[in-house]
């Protein structure tokens, strides 16, 4: 049957669906080394490892060829930080050391300050200072066993000590302290280092050396 009007029926074209999602391009991947950079630069013993990969992870991500650019950049800068905060502390560290009396060390009549932990560091007698050390040496049984019975002035004071800090202590002008290397600083073993020292109490620097004052310590 023909159509009178004349003319075909036009072909059927499906209109577009509004609920279609936009087609994008495929995401770049993750950059491997970009992602090790940043992990490696929060700790201090990778944070080196941290910058050589977050330098190679920014040079791999550059015109967005990988994504990761961030941690990349997070790396080198974390790293960087890291490795100058860990040089800074072990220089610190080094210069203490130097500088603290340590127990087996101390000598009688060696001028000493504190720090800010209150740990004994080495001073010049030329200048004044904290404290002197009064004695040194290591416990044996019977002094281990008298030092958690007796005051820290009395044991020192049964040492055999110079006349001029006898008459330090005897005077009251100074307190008695004592530094060891005991584990339990409380309760030595014979064998462990110790030394004596005294300081004002009134909190005041000493000028001089007190062995060097002599009698006039006290007067």
């Amino acid at each position: 049957m023909t159509n009178p009007y004349g003319g075909g029926y036009p072909a059927y074209e499906p209109g577009s669906n509004p609920y279609d999602s936009p087609s994008y391009g495929t995401r770049p991947s993750y950059d491997g080394l970009s992602i090790a950079a940043f992990v490696c630069s929060l700790t201090c013993c990778a944070a080196p490892i941290g910058i050589g990969l977050g330098i190679a992870g920014i040079v791999r991500t550059r015109e967005g060829r990988r994504s990761g650019r961030w941690a990349a950049v997070s790396g080198l800068v974390l790293g960087v930080l890291v490795v100058v905060l860990g040089i800074g502390f072990v220089v610190f560290a080094a210069v203490m050391g130097s500088r603290t009396v340590w127990e087996d060390e101390a000598r009688v009549g060696q001028c000493i300050d504190l720090d800010f932990l209150d740990d004994p560091i080495k001073a010049s007698c030329s200048e004044p200072h904290a404290g002197e050390v009064i004695w040194a040496g290591r416990f044996d049984a019977d002094q281990a066993g008298a030092f958690t019975t007796v005051s820290r002035a009395a044991f020192c004071l049964a040492l055999p000590l110079d006349p001029a800090y006898r008459s330090a202590i005897e005077s009251g002008e100074y307190d008695v302290r004592v530094e060891t290397d005991a584990f339990d600083e409380d309760d030595p073993d014979s064998g462990d280092a110790f030394f004596c020292y005294i300081d004002r109490g009134d909190g005041e620097k000493i000028t001089g050396r007190i062995r060097d004052a002599g009698e006039q310590v006290g007067a």
